[in-house]
């Protein structure tokens, strides 16, 4: 007799256990959106599997400006002309093993010990610029 409220308990332990399973959906990678404001509308959205990401321009920035924003902000690490500098990998080719999408993803929430610089230091269009900068490296 002391076995069925034993099984009633299990029973109803796996049963949240699956309702919690179920409740996160088959993508159970965290998901944040970033949208831009001002007088623009985005022009397009791109999807990944980590986040969602609404760039400006059409998903294309200014590689230029891009180039400057990295010099203040990203040589420090990653060498002047991204080749590596100490701290930072060299980010050379990048565009071989990220595309401007995942760029900019990763741009915004870097793994450490990368700083995370946007929203604070870089905005939406800096953020899209230095991922249109370092496609050209």
């Amino acid at each position: 007799m002391h076995s069925k409220p034993f099984a009633f308990l299990a029973a109803g332990a796996i049963a949240a256990l699956i309702a919690t399973g179920c409740a996160k959906g088959s993508d159970q990678s965290t998901t944040s959106t970033t949208t831009t404001t001002g007088s623009a509308a985005p022009a397009a959205a791109s999807t990944t599997s980590a986040s969602s990401v609404t760039a400006t321009s059409g998903g294309q920035g200014d590689a230029a400006h891009g180039k400057a924003i990295f010099s203040a902000n990203c040589a420090g690490c990653h060498g002047a002309n991204g080749v590596g500098g100490g701290i930072g990998p060299t980010l050379k080719n990048e565009k071989s093993r990220k595309n401007l999408v995942q760029a900019i993803v990763w741009i915004k929430n870097p793994q450490p010990p990368m700083p995370k610089l946007y929203p604070a230091t870089l905005n939406e269009q800096d953020v899209n610029d230095v991922a249109a900068y370092v496609q050209t490296l």
